[in-house]
């Protein structure tokens, strides 16, 4: 159960994954990684300066492990930047999922 002050839906698992975000009103690919993920979002950084807006619509893919990262569009999710920050050439960018998402096993 979540508290009145608490804004996510499902507990966030620690995890360092390569992640590729598309821009979808530029089209543009920017590779970064996770610092956490649940089924209804992720925090994650990206390597790139030009900051991502709150409301600003996104597809995200997360590799399944360190190893395996070229990641095929279908397996990119919708998503919403919820916040953003940025710091010496890149960003954190907090995203939330338009429908849950299917966490596999880490590894």
């Amino acid at each position: 159960m979540t508290t009145p002050c608490e804004r996510r839906r499902d507990a966030r698992l620690p995890l360092d994954r390569p992640v590729k975000v598309q821009c979808l009103h530029t089209g543009r690919y920017l590779a970064g990684h996770t610092f956490n993920l649940s089924a209804s979002g992720a925090l994650v950084e990206i390597e790139h300066p030009s900051l991502m807006i709150p409301g600003q619509r996104i597809k995200v893919g997360v590799a399944q492990t360190k190893q395996n990262v070229i990641l095929q569009s279908e397996e990119m999710a919708d998503a919403t930047v919820v916040r953003s920050m940025g710091h010496r050439g890149r960003q954190t960018v907090a995203v939330m999922f338009d429908h849950r998402q299917e966490l596999a096993a880490t590894g």
